[in-house]
């Protein structure tokens, strides 16, 4: 009788092993990134929290200093930038993009409390430390700190909603335009009373003027956003 053939031993277990061995690094590096990514995204907004705060207090001391009096336009003009830097629209902004930047409305929540409180502590305490404020300033100013905790959170989700595609995300990026245009005239940068100061007149107009603009142009580009991802989509559309 001829010998059966001998029967090829089954593959083990091992590669299935193996496989899954080689598939988790690659999750593990996958979460690696993921989680730098959003720690950078983190650091932006700290970076924007610090910028706007140094910004803002550079414009205030500058302003204050009498070594450009005798050049009347280039006081208006520091006096000009002062007032767009200290503007409403611009410290809310900045939780806007700290939701944005968070991408998450979660997230944007805590970045937008986040960034408005470091951007005051900073703004004041480096005001401090250069003898620009006086000690008292906290204290004064507490209604701001109330304000950033209570308004930070849902401007930043707000900032994290702008990058959604829809209805609510045209909304969303169409905030901080919108609110640049209104600001000057719920001020009422544009009818100063004549008995001020010739500086403050002025420097209230073009302020004014300036974010009137900003806000335009703001408003143009989201249009202009809108109607081309509307073009891509029925591009796509077709071609499907």
């Amino acid at each position: 009788m001829s010998e059966r053939p001998r029967e090829t031993p089954k593959p083990t277990e091992r590669p299935v092993r193996a496989a899954r061995a080689v598939e988790f690094p690659d999750g593990g590096c996958a979460r690696t990134r993921a989680a730098l990514a959003a720690g950078r995204r983190w650091w932006l907004v700290l970076a924007a929290a610090v910028v706007l705060a140094l910004l803002s207090l550079a414009s205030i001391v500058a302003g204050a200093s009498r070594l450009a009096a005798e050049a009347q336009g280039l006081l208006t003009a520091g006096r000009v930038v002062s007032e767009v830097l200290n503007a409403g629209v611009l410290w809310a902004g900045l939780p806007v993009l700290s939701g944005w930047l968070v991408r998450r409305p979660a997230h944007g929540v805590l970045a937008g409390v986040v960034a408005s409180l470091t951007a005051l502590v900073v703004h004041y305490g480096a005001g401090q430390m250069l003898g620009v404020f006086a000690s008292s300033i906290w204290g004064q100013n507490a209604g701001w700190f109330a304000i950033a905790a209570l308004t930070g959170g849902p401007l930043g989700a707000v900032g994290a909603i702008a990058r959604r595609r829809g209805p609510w995300g045209l909304l969303a990026r169409l905030t901080v335009p919108v609110g640049a245009v209104l600001e000057p005239f719920v001020l009422g940068v544009f009818t100063v009373p004549q008995h001020l100061p010739r500086l403050e007149r002025v420097s209230g107009v073009v302020s004014g003027l300036v974010l009137v603009a900003a806000g335009v142009a703001g408003v143009l580009a989201v249009a202009v956003e809108r109607a081309r991802s509307g073009r891509d989509d029925e591009r796509s559309r077709g071609c499907s």
